[in-house]
């Protein structure tokens, strides 16, 4: 029930943008000059980027996307975008975790190839030049709202180190190799990534036009989360991220890993190619 209320109410908040720019845009607005609609493709290379010490990016990763473009032009030079964004993103995480098993407690090293996939409604403040030989140059700035629609990972684990009777950490076995000589598994990230993604955009394009106003589009555009994107996610803190941060445990009288919730978000460069009617 309490999913089902958080989810309408982040649909309530994607409409917004589409109220705002039928009202700018039509007829009898303040600001109605016509529309501009288009489709495009939108590839993208991901990074995950930590937010605090329980975990690394180590790597980015390709992922695609498409959309529909909705312009909508107040001015001949200035447009309100928007229109619905669907793309994958996601990255290579590691992070270290506690372990039961029926020798005791261990600590794992675990890597995450991680692909979420959104549905994202752009909101965007475009500058666009005058047509110069056939071409308009733009700049674009702005926010996304994204839903979470999809969320799952490739994981590989090996053993880190191993908690002994006294709670001191021992038998430290880190090595990046074996990660990448350890078999994967497919695991879901849902009850771990939070259902809304709040973005900044900013990007640069040009519209070749072909005739009328069909033109041809490219772009590049920056696409970065505004807070974490993980929910319930525990992991142990770390020190320039391999080495264990030990903090006295009062109760147990021993030295013990620091659990904390991960923090961190996704950033992709796009590249967009797209036809606009």
């Amino acid at each position: 029930m309490e999913q089902s209320t958080r989810f309408r109410n982040y649909l309530r908040i994607l409409l917004v943008p589409f109220g705002l720019i039928l009202l700018l845009s039509s007829p009898g607005g303040a600001f109605g000059q016509g529309y501009h609609l288009g489709l495009q493709l939108i590839p993208n290379v991901s990074m995950a980027e930590s937010r605090e010490l329980s975990h690394t990016g180590a790597e980015a990763s390709a992922h695609f996307g498409y959309g529909f473009v909705f312009d909508a032009m107040f001015t001949e030079t200035y447009a309100i975008g928007t229109g619905v964004n669907i793309f994958y993103n996601g990255g290579v995480t590691q992070h270290l975790a506690f372990a039961e098993s029926e020798t005791g407690t261990s600590i794992q090293a675990i890597q995450l190839h991680q692909q979420q996939q959104y549905v994202e409604v752009p909101l965007t403040f475009k500058m666009r030049t005058k047509e110069i030989g056939y071409t308009t140059y733009f700049g674009q700035f702005g926010v996304g709202f994204g839903l979470n629609v999809r969320s799952e990972a490739s994981q590989k684990v090996t053993p880190f180190a191993f908690l002994d009777s006294s709670g001191v950490v021992s038998d430290l076995v880190f090595n990046s190799s074996l990660l990448e000589s350890a078999d994967s598994e497919q695991v879901s990230m849902t009850d771990r990534t939070r259902l809304f993604r709040p973005s900044m955009i900013i990007g640069l394009g040009a519209e070749r036009r072909l005739t009328g106003t069909t033109a041809l589009v490219f772009a590049i555009r920056y696409n970065v989360g505004l807070r974490s994107q993980y929910e319930d996610f525990e992991a142990l803190q770390l020190l320039e991220a391999k080495q264990l941060i030990l903090q006295y445990d009062s109760t147990t009288g021993q030295e013990l890993p620091v659990p904390v919730q991960m923090q961190g978000k996704t950033g992709q460069i796009e590249l967009c190619f797209g036809l606009m009617f």
